[in-house]
C-alpha cells in the first residue's frame, strides 16, 4: 500500500491531544454536602466495579485515537497494489481546428462529439488519476496541466470552441508526449476527426468523432495579382477542391461579387478527392472589395466555403536593371511594364556596380557580378560566366537553336499562362543546377530556364539569348514570363505584401483599431479589434484594414477542407485502455471516511446508553 498524498499522514500527531487528556486528566475532589441519600441512590442505580468503570475508559479513548488516525489516513488517501495498472496520468487532446466545425445532420458539430466521448471516459476515471488538457488548432495550448480536479478540467474541456485554422497534430503530439512523461503510468487520449501518427512508445487511444458519411467541397487555394500588361485589370486563381469522403460527384456554384455587384457565375461539378482550378479576370478600382462565395447543397463545412478581400493597392516593384548591351526584346517587355505602372526601372551598365539604391529585384542581363548580393532576389537573363549559385558552361557563339520547348513544371508562377507550344529558343549556355534549384524548360535534354531559392535568395536563370530565338518576338510568353519572375521574386518585399493572403494563426504587426469583414459560415460581418501592443494574432477569416494596410485572411487548406469519414479504409485506431479493473483503487479513502463515521455513531451511542467516557 501507498499513499497518493502522503504529507498529510502528519495530522495524525492530533491523537497526541487526546492522550494527553487522557493521562493529565483531573483527580476527584472531595466535596462537604448537606445529605448523602441522593448520591447513594445514584451509587446503587448505576453500581459497578472498578474493572468496569476501567475498561470503559481505555475504551473511550480507544475510539477517540481510532476517529483521529482513520481520518488522517482517509486524506492522505491510501492505494493498494491492486490499483498498480491504473493509469497514473491521462493527457486529453482534443482537436478543435477548422474541420471539426462540420456539422451532421442533426446540427452537431464534431467538436461537440468529441467533446462528449471525452466527459464519458472522465467520468468513469479513479480520482487519483492526473489530468491534463491540451486543446490544439494551430498550435497546441495547455489549458490543464498535472492537476486532479476532475470538475476544473470538465469545465474547461466544456468551453473549447472550433476555430477557423488548420490543425497542426505533430505540435500537438510533441506537448503531449512531453506530458505523459512528467507521470509515471501516462496514458494520451485525443479525441478527433484524425489519429496521430508516429506515437511510438505512448500509450495512446484515439476516439473517432468523424462523421459516418461526410460531404464537402470548399476553396483551398487564392491569389490575385495585377495583370502584367493591363491597368486597372486584376487576375484572381482560385483552387476548389472536393473531398475523398464524398458519396459521388458534387456540383457547386461560385458566385463572385465586386463592390455589391454579381459580376461572374461560375458552376462547377467536382468528383470525390478531385480539385479544379480557376482564372477569374477582374476590371476595377484599387480598393474595392471582392467577395466569392461557394454554394453547395449539403456541404458540412461551411469555412472554406467564402473569401473577401480588396483589389490591392500596391506600388511599383522597383527593379534594377544592370546590363552591358541590352537585349531589345528584353527592353520592349519592360518598357510595357514601366507604361502600365507595375515597375520603376533602375538602369545601369556594369560599370555602375554596386548601385547605392537598393531595389526590389535585381536584374543582370548578359552579366553578372564578380561580388555575389545576396541581400535582394536576382534574375539573370542569359548569364555569359558562372558567379555565386550561378554555375553554367558557356556555348560557342552564335549558340544552339532548338525548334521547341519542353515544360518541365507547368505549375511553377513563373509559367502562368506562359505557352511554349510554339517557341523556338536559342540555347546558349549549359546550366549545372545544383542545390533547390529546379528546372522549368527543357531545350533537348538541357535546361535553358530555372528556378528556385538559396539560401533564402529567391533566383531565377535562364539560358537563352531573346533576340536571337527566332518567334519569341512574335508571341507574348516572354514578357509573361519576365513579369511572372518578378512577382515572384518580389513576393517577400512590400511591393506585393496586400497581394499575399494571411491565414488565421498569423500575427499582424498593426497597432490601433482594426475594421475586419469576418466570414462567420453563414454572412459577412462588420467587426472592430484593437490591436494594443503592435500584435494582433489573427482568428477570424475575412479582409482587414488599419489605418494604413489592409489585406485578407483565408483559410485555403486541402487538409481541413478534406474531411474524413468513418467509412475510409483507414489503419483501425489503438483500443481504449480499459479501466473498469482498476475502478476501485479509489475505495480506500471513502471505506476509511464511512468507518469513522462508524466508530463516532458508536461512539455517541455508548456515551449516552453506557455512560462511556
Amino acid at each position: 500500500m501507498h499513499f497518493l498524498s502522503p504529507a498529510l499522514l502528519h495530522l495524525a500527531w492530533l491523537a497526541l491531544i487526546p492522550l494527553a487528556l487522557y493521562l493529565f486528566r483531573k483527580r476527584a475532589r472531595r466535596v462537604s454536602v448537606s445529605t448523602l441519600l441522593f448520591f447513594r441512590s445514584l451509587s446503587r442505580e448505576h453500581q459497578e466495579s472498578a474493572w468496569l468503570r476501567k475498561l470503559k475508559k481505555w475504551l473511550s479513548l480507544l475510539l477517540t485515537l481510532l476517529v483521529i488516525l482513520l481520518s488522517a489516513l482517509a486524506m492522505a488517501r491510501p492505494t493498494s497494489d491492486a490499483g498498480k495498472n491504473a493509469p497514473g496520468a491521462i493527457v486529453l487532446v482534443i482537436d478543435h481546428s477548422a474541420s471539426m466545425a462540420a456539422k451532421d445532420a442533426q446540427g452537431k458539430t464534431r467538436l461537440d462529439v468529441a467533446k462528449r466521448l471525452l466527459q464519458q471516459r472522465l467520468n468513469a476515471l479513479p480520482d487519483q488519476v492526473v489530468l491534463s488538457l491540451v486543446a490544439f488548432d494551430a498550435k497546441p495550448h495547455v489549458l490543464l496541466s498535472r492537476s486532479r480536479n476532475r470538475r476544473e478540467c470538465l469545465r474547461l474541456l466544456a468551453e473549447i470552441q472550433p476555430m477557423p485554422m488548420e490543425g497542426r497534430p505533430a505540435a500537438a503530439l510533441t506537448v503531449s508526449r512531453r506530458l505523459a512523461e512528467l507521470e509515471t503510468r501516462s496514458q494520451i487520449w485525443h479525441a478527433g476527426d484524425t489519429a496521430f501518427t508516429n506515437t511510438d512508445g505512448l500509450t495512446y487511444a484515439f476516439l473517432d468523432a468523424a462523421m459516418t458519411s461526410a460531404q464537402n467541397i470548399g476553396i483551398t487555394g487564392f491569389q490575385i495579382r495585377q495583370a502584367p500588361m493591363a491597368r486597372d485589370r486584376f487576375e484572381t486563381f482560385v483552387k476548389i477542391s472536393a473531398a475523398k469522403s464524398n458519396r459521388a460527384n458534387i456540383t457547386s456554384q461560385l458566385e463572385v461579387t465586386l463592390a455589391g455587384r454579381l459580376i461572374q457565375l461560375r458552376e462547377l461539378e467536382l468528383a470525390p478527392g478531385l480539385s479544379t482550378t480557376l482564372l477569374l479576370p477582374l476590371e476595377g478600382v484599387r480598393g474595392q472589395r471582392l467577395e466569392l462565395r461557394l454554394k453547395t447543397a449539403g456541404d458540412a463545412l461551411a469555412w472554406d466555403d467564402a473569401i473577401v478581400t480588396f483589389l490591392p493597392q500596391t506600388r511599383p516593384i522597383i527593379v534594377a536593371w544592370v546590363a552591358e548591351k541590352a537585349d531589345p526584346f528584353t527592353e520592349l517587355a519592360m518598357t510595357s511594364m514601366i507604361e502600365a505602372g507595375r515597375i520603376e526601372i533602375l538602369k545601369g551598365t556594369p560599370a555602375a556596380w554596386p548601385l547605392k539604391d537598393k531595389p526590389d529585384v535585381y536584374v543582370f542581363e548578359g552579366w553578372l557580378p564578380e561580388n555575389w548580393p545576396t541581400d535582394r532576389p536576382i534574375i539573370a537573363l542569359n548569364p555569359p560566366q558562372s558567379s555565386g549559385p550561378v554555375q553554367l558552361q558557356r556555348l560557342q557563339e552564335p549558340g544552339l537553336p532548338h525548334d521547341s520547348v519542353r515544360s518541365v513544371a507547368p505549375d511553377h508562377p513563373l509559367l502562368y499562362r506562359v505557352s511554349s507550344s510554339r517557341l523556338a529558343i536559342t540555347q546558349t549556355s549549359i546550366l549545372q543546377l545544383s542545390g533547390s534549384l529546379e528546372p522549368l524548360w527543357m531545350a533537348g535534354t538541357e535546361p535553358i530556364l530555372a528556378a528556385g531559392e538559396i539560401s533564402g535568395q529567391r533566383l531565377v536563370i535562364s539560358a537563352f539569348s531573346p533576340s536571337r530565338s527566332e518567334q519569341l518576338a512574335l508571341l507574348p510568353a516572354f514578357p509573361l514570363l519576365l513579369g511572372n519572375a518578378l512577382y515572384w521574386c518580389a513576393e517577400s518585399t512590400d511591393a506585393v505584401s496586400e497581394l499575399r493572403p494571411q491565414h488565421p494563426g498569423d500575427l499582424l504587426n498593426e497597432t490601433g483599431l482594426i475594421q475586419w469583414t469576418e466570414w462567420d459560415g453563414n454572412q459577412f460581418n462588420e467587426t472592430t479589434h484593437e490591436a494594443s501592443n503592435g500584435l494582433f494574432a489573427i482568428e477570424q477569416i475575412g479582409a482587414w484594414q488599419s489605418s494604413d494596410h489592409r489585406g485578407t485572411s483565408i483559410l485555403a487548406s486541402a487538409t481541413e477542407t478534406n474531411l474524413p469519414s468513418l467509412n475510409e479504409d483507414s489503419p483501425a485506431p489503438t483500443a481504449m485502455p480499459n479501466i473498469k479493473a482498476t475502478a476501485g483503487v479509489s475505495d480506500w479513502p471513502l471505506a476509511l471516511l464511512w468507518l469513522v463515521l462508524l466508530l463516532l455513531i458508536l461512539e455517541s451511542w455508548l456515551f449516552h446508553r453506557k455512560a462511556v467516557f
